[in-house]
């Protein structure tokens, strides 16, 4: 008699890190290369399993990098690999500007994308031109006003509709997004623009960063910045900061975890 019981599947947590120059963004493309699409593809090597399957919390836009990145992976093997081999196997067959830092099981309910409540991102600023940052750092030559940039940043804080922040496909569905809280810091030659959030719509970190360099540079006011949160129609694709220069920071699943993570930087 045959054992018609199906295939346990098994699920692991991964934490990943990416150099997102020269990848079209996180989610597979059947005609460009992509974060999801080269995991895949190292991924069914190594379980030998055409239906594995990988999710990530989220999507990122072309060019954008990450430090911490959530990915499930779901397959129907396995063998006995140990999370660490399958770590180490991965990362011989993944291109160096992928590299997997973690793997751990997780049971079959966790969702890297449905079970993730926070999500926080870093744009990087280069006060000077820098021989070793051009890929990762917008530079800006205008003399920035720190002070102006941090206190527009707190207007972002709370339930907004980002519309005037988001591209016109993010218009069919709700553009409302829960801001935890965003905050400008200085490192010698570099501004870091931390933005933490519940989700965040196409785009719409970069207009972020790019309304308040504006800020900075003292062609938009405060006042302005108000007035584009209430706008529902204006695009502010004028003012998206380049991808070079956004990293995803990292995904928060527990809300003490996220709690205290904004407490930190509000200290920083």
């Amino acid at each position: 008699m045959k054992n018609l019981t199906a295939p346990s599947r098994k699920r692991y947590r991964l934490t990943l890190e990416y150099a997102g120059s020269g990848y079209s963004g996180w989610q597979k493309q059947n005609d460009a290369r992509t974060i999801q699409g080269t995991l895949l593809a190292a991924g069914i090597e190594i379980f030998a399993d055409q239906k594995l399957d990988i999710q990530g919390h989220g999507r990122t836009d072309a060019g954008v990098h990450a430090l911490n990145y959530t990915a499930h992976l779901e397959t129907n093997a396995g063998g006995r690999m140990t999370p660490g081999e399958i770590c180490e196997r991965f990362n011989d067959l993944l291109p160096s500007s992928i590299v997997v830092l973690a793997v751990a099981p997780c049971g079959p309910r966790f969702h890297a994308r449905h079970n993730c409540i926070g999500r926080s991102y870093i744009y990087k600023i280069a006060r000077r031109k820098m021989a070793f940052q051009k890929k990762y750092a917008w530079w800006v030559k205008d003399q920035l006003d720190l002070s102006a940039m941090a206190q527009a940043a707190k207007l972002f804080g709370g339930m907004h509709d980002f519309a005037a922040f988001a591209e016109k496909p993010e218009l069919k569905k709700s553009t409302k997004v829960l801001v935890n809280g965003v905050f400008v810091y200085e490192d010698e030659d570099m501004l870091r623009l931390r933005v933490v959030g519940s989700h965040f719509l196409w785009k719409m970190v970069r207009r972020m960063a790019g309304v308040l360099v504006e800020v900075g540079r003292g062609k938009l006011s405060a006042d302005k910045v108000e007035a584009l949160l209430a706008e529902t129609s204006e695009s502010l694709s004028r003012y998206t900061a380049p991808p070079s220069g956004l990293f995803f920071e990292r995904a928060f699943y527990d809300q003490e975890e996220l709690d205290n993570f904004l407490a930190t930087a509000r200290k920083e």
